[in-house]
């Protein structure tokens, strides 16, 4: 478990470095759950990977923070495309400011070591890596726990994304 999640953070450290010179990449944290009722507090934590100008990749955790941190942990990978216009242009130029993700992708849950498919949508997201920063409102997403046959329901009530790769900083005016 432990050797696990430190396999997981040498890879979101280890992103930047690797990232193509038009993908733009932004840290994430934020309030989630996946249990429900959920019985404490969560932390969602991630990186995001641009791959082209409306898809990224991001890498994700959901942790029980309180009463008992780490305890209950749920991984993730997926795809994320945006709806309403392009993201991310690779340019100075910003694209759209204002958008929904559809989100397609995979689970591991180490409390029980189940593992599915999850889809999710997050119906508000607002900012741009040109900008340096975006907030994702209201993220919900449906898995299904094919290892143990439970349908999982993932909440976020908002998430914020810091970039470090991709700002207004690293084009040229």
């Amino acid at each position: 478990m432990k050797r696990a999640l430190a396999a997981i953070l040498i890879i979101l450290c280890l992103s930047p470095a690797v990232a193509g010179d038009h993908h733009d990449v932004s840290f994430s944290i934020g309030q989630s759950s996946y249990r429900w009722p959920e019985k404490g507090i969560s932390v969602s934590y991630g990186i995001n990977i641009g791959l082209t100008g409306r898809m990224e990749l991001g890498l994700w955790g959901i942790s029980e923070a309180v009463p008992s941190p780490f305890a209950s942990n749920m991984l993730g990978m997926e795809l994320s495309f945006s709806l309403l216009g392009s993201r991310s242009t690779a340019s100075k130029a910003a694209g759209s400011g204002i958008s929904m993700l559809l989100s397609v992708g995979g689970f591991y849950r180490t409390d029980n070591g189940g593992a599915g498919p999850i889809v999710s949508i997050s119906p508000l997201s607002v900012g741009t890596p040109i900008s340096g920063r975006r907030e994702r409102i209201l993220k919900t997403g449906v898995g299904y726990d094919a290892v143990n046959g439970e349908v999982i329901v993932a909440f976020s009530l908002i998430s914020f994304d810091w970039y470090l790769r991709g700002t207004w900083r690293d084009h040229s005016f």
